[in-house]
């Protein structure tokens, strides 16, 4: 699988632009911010329907602009696929297969899987749960679509309860009985998130492990836990056991969506106890595992977009991954860098073929 062409309008900072690729590797390289994560964002759009960067779309239009369009050629089992992505103020939001509106982007949802590697990332360590549960969430996501919708009807079981509880409040009243639907709702829905949540760490654990290792060169102990309150009892009595809580604060204090990943160094808290390096480690070795994991389930590589990845590396760990590179891991591949100079000595070690791009302002200025 592979993205042969691109074109942007009115997208962030490019007016209007237009890429050819190389099958394997990709690199854009120029001033911070000229655009080359733009580019890489634009792609990742026409996978996940939204950006991996700020989800509100009216703020990825070009300034003084009133639409965006993305534009892209994907080749899938030897078959093109012409991916149009379109947002106008006041209208929302459009995206087009064969030139055909897809009525659910849910639909579309995994069928050009891809993986960003960036910077930012590093806040699945810091930030709280709901970002690492959006991470796992999304990766599973990509690869069943009975776990994404029943992830939807979750959600809205979660709204409608809490709406529920609200109205008790505000009516002051209480019904067991219609809360008790609600309930069911939540179990159905939410059991079956926790066991497939269970077997997907099953999975994925070892492919991050493996990683973690190859990259680090040391053997220290790190692991992912899953940590959810269903691990020790049955979610209808969670429910029973909170139900009192949930009346006094409006709100549905226990459940699945309350779950966690812990990123544990030798049994501790890795953003208390590891350290810079090891924590950029866990985190590449994490979003290669996210790769493995596509690649296994979907049957395809995925688009691997790595952004400023000098940034997270020493040139141990930056020489592993372009090994790995060497080594046909990885299918086609997109990299962003400020000097052309460092990724030319690193890439030309890969014999793979690549094309380069230098961005100024949202514009290609020469490409070779």
């Amino acid at each position: 699988m592979y993205l042969n062409q691109l074109t942007l309008t009115h997208f962030k900072n490019y007016n209007e632009a237009s890429f050819n690729f190389s099958k394997l590797v990709n690199v854009f390289f120029g001033k911070n911010g000229a655009g080359k994560t733009n580019v890489l964002d634009a792609i990742y759009y026409l996978a996940i329907t939204r950006s991996y960067f700020n989800s509100v779309d009216h703020q990825q239009i070009q300034h003084g602009e009133q639409f965006f369009a993305i534009q892209g050629n994907l080749f899938k089992e030897e078959q093109s696929m012409a991916l149009r992505l379109y947002f106008q103020k006041g209208l929302g939001k459009k995206l087009l297969v064969q030139q055909k509106e897809v009525d659910k982007f849910s639909d579309h949802i995994g069928q050009m899987p891809v993986v960003m590697i960036a910077p930012g990332d590093i806040q699945l360590i810091y930030e709280g749960s709901e970002e690492r549960r959006k991470f796992i969430d999304l990766l599973i996501s990509q690869c069943n679509r009975v776990y994404l919708h029943e992830l939807q009807v979750y959600q809205r079981s979660i709204e409608q309860r809490n709406q529920l509880l609200k109205d008790f409040y505000e009516n002051r009243y209480f019904d067991r009985e219609l809360l008790g639907v609600y309930n069911e709702q939540l179990i159905n829905s939410g059991s079956y998130i926790h066991r497939i949540r269970h077997e997907f760490i099953d999975v994925f654990s070892p492919l991050f492990l493996n990683n973690y290792a190859r990259l680090a060169g040391t053997n220290e102990a790190v692991s992912l836990s899953y940590e959810s309150d269903l691990n020790r009892i049955s979610f209808p009595e969670l429910l029973r056991q909170s139900e009192s809580a949930d009346i006094d604060l409006l709100r549905t204090t226990k459940g699945i969506h309350k779950d966690d990943w812990a990123f544990l160094i030798e049994r501790q808290l890795l953003k208390k106890f590891g350290s810079q390096g090891q924590q950029k480690t866990f985190i590449i070795a994490l979003k290669l595992a996210q790769f493995q994991y596509l690649h296994l389930q979907k049957g395809v590589k995925p688009i691997l977009l790595l952004d400023d990845i000098f940034e997270k590396l020493d040139q141990h760990r930056l020489a592993e991954l372009f090994k790995w590179m060497s080594e046909g891991l990885f299918g086609q591949i997109f990299i962003t860098d400020t000097q052309e100079k460092r990724l030319r000595d690193m890439l030309v070690q890969t014999e793979l073929a690549c094309a380069y791009f230098e961005i100024d302002n949202g514009a290609i200025i020469s490409h070779s």
